[in-house]
């Protein structure tokens, strides 16, 4: 550390002497200190649990990396409502030796609906749309199929965008490039080329949060039919170009055009995406490109209008956009946080913080931001593991910036008999249509959950009956025996063993 701090005081004086001029003490001094922030970050990486009596282990990027098998991540720290520093590591592809840099884009999955809910605010504010009127007033392309809304219940833009709209819950795989591409209405009605089925409103708009990528891909084809343009020309006339958010589009050929550096999707094993990613159509719901530093510019942007400060967006919409949708129901164990108009928001007062993560296939990324005090970050990765490493690096980030949040979870270890375990070892069949194995390792307490992606997560016992603990990712998972019948609860579900 202090070599690095000798060298950036080394730089400096040197570019004061080949000016003449004396250096700013405060710059020099900002300067210092924030690259001293940055490397106590990058060198401070941190599992999501603690276990008492024991030292936290810290990590450095590459070493992390490594483990994760994750080829590259980018990285964006937002300090008193400015980016403070942005770095790429990695490569963009773990058969390359290119280097993730600033400017690398990547696919930023979810985080495209936010981009897209501050369009159409901004749209509000100008009085071009109503977001409390029925979508078919805007939408002439299709005819919404009679489900469960009703004249005095329509889907609206606004129930859309919290996904109180009632339209068929999910997201989207995306296409392999090569492949034929349906246009939004074809996605939307579940029409060859489209892979998906036909989207209905199944439940009464306004009544239950539940994630729809369909509602944003009907809000998608109101936009286009309502300004006649392409959807990724209205974003950028209402959101990318106002924001400053250069290196981003919602174009399906963003990242091969020249002058583009795209990271290349992975799985979690390390293997590369076919074809590098996965094609999606559906632009409002998953298909923005873009960087860290990029969606951190768009998260100041909304710091600022919380605050009443910007000249783009109104306060109160702002407010809107982050006012809990159901704020008389404790939602918090299902989405970590109250569902907000796509965003999920937590805490209170300077702890007040709005987030929102994103995977497709081949990517994971994450925003969050403390609006009350300007703070926050983003991270962008190349791969389905990636929100491994870049957890480490906000739980370091939190360490290093003293953030409320994102300090990792104490657990206490429990002696166990890894006889008496054996009894929940097999198959948890859940009613979701998924199946968890539960199976015996030489590793942590020699118990252990495989995923259907071939993912297997030691566990460690902790305090709690029959309780354990994943400690890469901090999953927990507990079991029971209910009328002498095994049980599992992991991710909020229960599951039997198959007999």
């Amino acid at each position: 550390m202090k070599k690095y701090l000798l060298v950036i005081l080394a730089v400096s004086a040197h570019c004061a002497q080949a000016t003449n001029i004396a250096p700013d003490k405060s710059v020099v001094n900002k300067e210092i200190n924030t690259a001293a922030l940055q490397a106590a970050v990058e060198a401070g990486l941190r599992p999501p649990v603690k276990f008492a009596q024991e030292q936290v282990n810290t990590f450095t990027v590459t070493e992390r990396l490594s483990h994760h098998k994750v080829p590259g991540i980018s990285f964006a720290l937002i300090q008193n409502g400015e980016v403070s520093w942005a770095q790429g590591y990695g490569t963009i592809a773990a058969s390359s030796d290119q280097a993730v840099t600033v400017n690398t884009v990547f696919q930023a999955a979810s985080i495209a609906k936010p981009v897209t809910v501050f369009a159409v605010m901004r749209m509000k504010d100008q009085g071009v749309i109503d977001i409390h009127a029925d979508i078919e007033t805007y939408v002439t392309s299709l005819t919404l199929a009679q489900g469960k809304q009703t004249a005095e219940t329509p889907v609206t833009f606004k129930n859309i965008l919290d996904h109180t709209s009632g339209l068929t819950a999910g997201g989207y795989l995306g296409y392999e490039k090569g492949a034929a591409i349906p246009s939004d209405v074809q996605t939307f009605n579940g029409e060859a080329p489209a892979t998906n089925k036909a989207a209905k409103v199944e439940t009464t708009p306004g009544t239950l949060v539940s994630y729809s990528g369909a509602g944003y891909t009907l809000a998608e084809i109101a936009l286009s039919d309502t300004f006649q343009q392409p959807f990724e020309q209205v974003m950028d006339a209402w959101v990318l170009s106002q924001v400053g958010m250069e290196n981003s589009s919602f174009a399906m050929d963003y990242p091969q055009k020249d002058g583009v550096q795209a990271a290349l999707g992975h799985e979690p094993s390390g293997k590369p995406i076919t074809g590098g990613w996965r094609v999606h159509p559906e632009q409002a719901a998953a298909g923005l490109w873009s960087t860290p530093s990029d969606l951190a510019k768009l998260a100041i942007e909304t710091t600022k209008a919380y605050q009443g400060q910007s000249e783009l967006l109104s306060q109160a919409s702002s407010r809107e956009m982050l006012a809990p949708v159901m704020p008389d129901q404790d939602l918090s164990d299902q989405f970590g946080g109250q569902p907000a108009m796509t965003f999920i928001v937590a805490g209170d007062d300077e702890q007040f913080l709005f987030k929102h993560g994103g995977g497709t296939r081949g990517y994971s990324c994450f925003m969050v931001m403390y609006p009350e005090t300007g703070d926050g970050a983003v991270f962008m990765t190349n791969s389905d593991a990636g929100f491994s490493i870049g957890l480490e690096m906000l739980r370091a980030a939190s360490f290093v910036y003293n953030w409320p949040d994102f300090k990792g979870k104490p657990f206490e270890r429990r002696t166990v008999n890894r006889q008496d375990q054996t009894v929940f070892l097999g198959k948890y069949p859940f009613v979701a249509g998924w199946q968890a194995d539960v199976i015996q390792l030489d590793q942590a307490d020699g118990i252990a959950v495989k995923f259907p992606n071939g993912d297997v997560y030691p566990l460690t016992a902790v305090q709690g009956d029959h309780a354990y603990v994943h400690e890469d990712t901090g999953v927990e998972v507990s079991f029971s025996l209910s009328a002498g019948k095994p049980k599992i609860l992991l991710y909020n579900q229960t599951a039997y063993k198959k007999q």
